[in-house]
């Protein structure tokens, strides 16, 4: 018998896995295979073996996640640099001058600064400012109506179904796309908040797109540019 199979087989009922033996070895792992298929194995060297290749199961789904994680910020960064050019072409355009800065003053931003959370979202209480944000997403930013979604946070003072109803008509959105309202209380008025203020609560205007999200970013990129 060859000297290395010999060795190969002692490492295998040592409890080495495949992996380890081919490189203490020097044998590729198909031959392994071949010789060592059907090597009987003490209760020891099995649980060493099932041990390391759980081991680099683990190792290996790390460094995959790494990698995604890796290939992820360099497609976000790429996106952003993108529209941070796009700039030039748009400033003029009155919607999205308007819009861009809106989200830029209300708008979720964290996400590009390490927060895990990546999507659009704005949220305001003056039906004004909803609406023209609304028009920015659909008219500039492309998005097609059924990808918006809204939140209500509502406080006692508000009404649900009838504010629901409100923000629905004001922005053209049908009430299925509307996500479970957020009753809010903030502990500072003591609940003596005026029952006139905020009287069809606050919305948050949201859309799940992560592109989107980091071409919004270079956008207010590029604006901070020309300001």
């Amino acid at each position: 018998m060859r000297k290395d199979k010999t060795k190969a087989i002692e490492l295998r009922k040592e409890g080495l896995s495949y992996n380890e033996i081919s490189a203490k070895l020097g044998i590729p792992k198909s031959t392994l295979h071949y010789w060592l298929a059907n090597i009987e194995l003490s209760e020891k060297a099995k649980a060493r073996i099932a041990s390391r290749v759980h081991r680099g199961s683990v190792e290996g789904l790390i460094r995959r996640n790494k990698n995604q994680t890796a290939l992820a910020k360099k497609r976000a960064e790429g996106i952003r640099a993108l529209a941070k050019k796009e700039v030039n072409d748009l400033i003029n355009n009155k919607l999205f001058l308007t819009g861009i800065s809106l989200y830029w003053a209300e708008g979720y931003k964290k996400g590009a600064y390490g927060s895990k959370w990546k999507a659009v979202d704005f949220a305001n209480s003056d039906p004004e400012l909803v609406k023209i944000m609304v028009r920015f997403f659909r008219n500039i930013c492309l998005v097609k109506s059924e990808k918006i979604k809204v939140q209500l946070i509502a406080h006692k003072n508000i009404d649900i179904d009838k504010s629901v109803d409100y923000w629905s008509t004001l922005v053209n959105i049908p009430k299925t796309q509307f996500i479970k309202t957020c009753c809010s209380v903030n502990k500072s008025s003591k609940n003596k908040r005026n029952i006139n203020s905020l009287t069809h609560g606050t919305v948050h205007i949201r859309i799940n797109d992560v592109k989107l999200f980091f071409r919004i970013i270079g956008w207010i990129d590029g604006l901070k540019l020309k300001i």
